[in-house]
């Protein structure tokens, strides 16, 4: 889950009493369909938008994509872009052209209501030095090392994007269809696939009580040794962004809020005030904070060969082969299985039989994508 949406759900709690026993509390409806933006204007980069909405604290894991919402980012200079949320609530914008000669504001457009931001001042972000991993604890702490030489950034935010390469177990050479066997079409990949997942943490660091701009070892992500991310072959790419200190301070309120999810004995969340607000009605409550700058990123691979030799750092995935006869081959075909290869008598040629295998453990696009990604080395 997003850290925004993890608030989402304490931010209802914020209604609940302190009681110990099991109740269905009431939830006052000015606190439930809230608008949710997220996203950051990246000048330089492509910028990608969220917008959702909350919904009941019963069903609070059902964040409601907005869709079909129209997104402006406009300067002060006359400069506009706009587009249109998807299925997904997502909006991409190719806002790679913009400047830091300009300040940039959002728009939002939905259901006949108007929300936005003030104009943004652009903020510089540095490079990123340096992206590593070390062994601990029996998996890979990745780290990242950054500086500024002006002194002026001072308030760090990282994200970044997960991409591992998944095999299948097994390597099929036939399929079943319309009641046949039939060779697999080579041409279609289902061995070797890829599979992306976004981060869903608050990494923030300040150096605002240093002398000196210098963010060392920050800990970006840990991955377990026997993971499947690390089975083979693991990619990370870290965005880096500089932040003005009203949006630090609106993400580590964020951070400590969701990390008090585990109990709700806890003291309370505070309730976030953002920097996006209705037009029309200034008393509608939005949550969200949209920062604008320049971001900067790197990549980092890691591989099977980096693992320790060790049994403890072995991926294990439950992928039993079955022999089964020609006759029973119509029982098993229940679209749990797939056929791994034919069994045929030697010296006839003839086929007694098949071996059989989880599809999960066949089909590797029951799990990821089989289009590889542009940046992968093998």
């Amino acid at each position: 889950m997003k850290p925004l949406q993890i608030y989402i759900a304490l931010f209802s709690m914020l209604m609940c009493s302190g009681c110990k026993d099991p109740f269905t509390p009431e939830v006052s409806a000015h606190y439930r369909n809230l608008l949710v933006v997220e996203g950051f204007i990246h000048i330089g980069g492509e910028t990608t938008i969220r917008i959702s909405r909350t919904g009941d604290l019963q069903d609070w894991q059902s964040i409601k994509p907005e869709k079909n919402a129209t997104v402006f980012v406009e300067g002060n200079g006359g400069t506009s872009l706009s587009g249109t949320t998807g299925e997904d609530g997502r909006c991409v914008l190719a806002t790679q052209q913009l400047g830091m000669d300009e300040k940039y504001r959002l728009r939002i457009v939905s259901n006949g209501k108007t929300y936005q931001t003030d104009y943004l001042e652009g903020k510089e972000t540095p490079e990123i030095d340096s992206l590593n991993f070390r062994i601990e604890d029996k998996g890979f702490q990745i780290y990242v090392n950054t500086h500024d030489e002006r002194n002026s950034t001072r308030y760090y935010n990282w994200d970044y994007q997960e991409t591992w390469e998944i095999r299948s177990a097994f390597i099929s050479y036939f399929e079943y269809k319309n009641g046949q066997v039939i060779d697999r079409d080579p041409n279609i990949n289902i061995t070797y696939c890829w599979k992306d997942e976004h981060s869903s943490k608050v990494l923030l660091s300040s150096t605002e009580r240093f002398s000196e701009d210098r963010i060392t070892n920050m800990p970006v992500n840990y991955i377990k040794g026997n993971s499947e991310k690390i089975a083979h072959f693991y990619s990370i790419l870290v965005k880096q962004y500089g932040l003005t200190r009203e949006a630090y301070q609106y993400l580590e309120n964020m951070k400590k809020n969701t990390e008090q999810i585990g109990s709700i004995f806890d003291s309370q969340p505070s309730e976030l005030r953002g920097n996006v607000y209705c037009v029309s009605d200034s008393a509608e409550q939005v949550i969200g904070w949209i920062s604008s700058g320049k971001a900067t990123e790197k990549r980092l691979f890691i591989t099977s060969n980096d693992k320790p030799a060790e049994r403890d750092w072995l991926f294990s995935q439950r992928c039993d082969a079955l022999n089964i006869t020609k006759d029973s081959l119509v029982y098993y075909m229940n679209g749990n299985n797939g056929i791994v290869d034919q069994i045929g008598d030697g010296l006839t040629g003839e086929i007694l039989g098949y071996i059989m295998a989880p599809t999960v453990c066949i089909d590797c696009r029951l799990r990821g994508s089989n289009i590889k990604p542009a940046y992968w080395p093998n």
